[in-house]
């Protein structure tokens, strides 16, 4: 579904991204790697945000350098890792802003748009939100209502930068959770970045490793992740743990 193929990409002299290569064909996948690593942009490479320097971004076969900005944005969805919204729009107002790649410019949303808006709010169970000013939300409450934004959009490829950052414990599991619902709900691809590979173990299909710029490796089958991986990773001892039999954990010796 999605293929990235020797991508560049520079700030200044500065390079950033040094031939990343990755394919993800369904499910969710998660960028995993240290501060730094070249996470986020990656991310907005792949969204159109920045443009790549070299190399292909390709979803289900077509080029996505040669879309348009709107076509672009009917095909990925991309929900940054901050948000800042200073006017009091309400939450109904900042999902339904998500249903711009479908808006006609002069009409405006329809009422199968308004429509679409209740319909998330509901799936993602926060409607009681829906009067409130977004900017009067608590962390967690305005991570699932750009999530709603980012489904609303209808894209085939769904793509969150650090969708746990700022959230609490419980809060981190409930994004996660909802993420892992809509992909295997709605069929929705989904490409996201972490920090915690506890989560991702938990709740991702593919594991892409990245430091310096580069992909180090992909893991497709988490029961064949080596330690090793991830001290090369984050530059610390490591262990794995089975939980229940069927769950990996990463965690830190003791030193």
């Amino acid at each position: 579904m999605l293929n990235i193929e020797n991508i560049t990409f520079n700030y200044g002299k500065t390079k950033i991204l040094n031939d990343c290569s990755f394919n993800l064909d369904n499910g969710i996948g998660c960028i995993l790697g240290p501060n730094g690593a070249g996470k986020s942009t990656i991310l907005k490479c792949i969204s159109g945000i920045i443009p790549v320097k070299s190399g292909s971004i390709m979803i289900d076969g077509e080029k996505t350098t040669k879309m348009t900005y709107k076509d672009r944005s009917r095909l990925i969805s991309y929900s940054p890792q901050e948000f800042s919204i200073n006017f009091p729009y309400t939450v109904f107002e900042v999902v339904l802003m998500g249903r711009n790649p479908h808006v006609n410019f002069l009409r405006g949303p329809s009422k199968k748009d308004e429509q679409k808006v209740t319909e998330i709010l509901n799936l993602l169970k926060i409607s009681h939100l829906k009067d409130k000013e977004f900017i009067s939300l608590s962390g967690g409450q305005k991570r699932l209502v750009m999530v709603a934004t980012a489904l609303i959009q209808d894209a085939k490829l769904m793509i969150f930068d650090e969708p746990t950052s700022f959230l609490d414990y419980k809060n981190q599991y409930l994004v996660l959770s909802v993420i892992e619902k809509i992909s295997k709900e709605m069929n929705k691809t989904v490409l996201l970045s972490l920090h915690d590979p506890n989560l991702a173990f938990l709740f991702c299909d593919n594991l892409f490793l990245m430091k310096n710029g580069n992909i180090l490796c992909e893991i497709e089958d988490k029961n064949s992740v080596c330690p090793e991986n991830f001290q090369e990773l984050y530059g610390i001892n490591t262990n794995l743990q089975i939980f229940s039999g069927k769950k990996l954990f990463f965690r830190i010796k003791t030193i």
